[in-house]
């Protein structure tokens, strides 16, 4: 009875020992080429502070702690490497389908399936980075037959919010006009009031 209970209390610990040595085995055979950083617990990895914190939050205390180019961390049970900063991305982007590959992560693979039976889409270099660089309706040539439209919507606001008046805020007018541009070029709709709900969220 005793030996049991004194087995049952030591297997904790053993096991806490026999992982912390096979991630020090994966940790030395796999820390010559990799970028500074913590993989986190064996299995979760940093996940629960990445999903549970701000996103954001836990990127820039990395940053901070290893390096404000690149650190590694695991979530979702991968092992992740993180870019940061224009000259990360720039790398990132130029050496898009020659270093680096789209895929998603093993847990997702399991959690959508469909996605593993449908034939992926080749889509050429040229293509996506037309597509990413400059969308259709942000061209010069597009905007000149939103122009006449933006022209009025912005002298209507001016003549709300500007006349007649000793002092005008800048930042609400800009935040109520960019909102209006908005409502009126990719939702389609002139409604004040509904403007106004939005303009409040803001």
């Amino acid at each position: 009875m005793e030996l049991t209970l004194l087995l049952l209390s030591l297997a904790p610990l053993i096991l806490l020992l026999v992982i912390r040595i096979f991630s020090l085995k994966d940790a030395s055979r796999s820390a010559k080429n990799l970028p500074p950083g913590s993989l986190g617990w064996p299995i979760f990895g940093e996940t629960l502070e990445f999903l549970f914190g701000k996103p954001e939050k836990f990127v820039f205390d990395r940053m901070k702690k290893y390096s404000s180019d690149i650190f590694k961390t695991r979530i979702l049970g991968e092992k992740t490497v993180v870019i940061c900063g224009p000259d990360g991305n720039k790398y990132l982007f130029s050496n898009e389908q020659k270093l680096f590959t789209a895929f998603r992560p093993h847990s997702m693979r399991k959690l959508f399936r469909s996605h593993q039976a449908a034939a992926p889409i080749e889509v050429s270099r040229e293509a996506a980075s037309k597509i990413l660089r400059s969308p259709g309706f942000l061209k010069p040539e597009a905007l000149v037959r939103y122009l006449g439209k933006m022209d009025s919507i912005t002298q209507q606001q001016m003549q709300t919010y500007w006349e007649g008046k000793d002092e005008v805020k800048a930042f609400p007018f800009a935040k109520t006009l960019t909102l209006s541009l908005a409502c009126r070029f990719f939702l389609g709709s002139d409604d004040p009031e509904r403007i106004a709900r939005l303009v409040s969220n803001f």
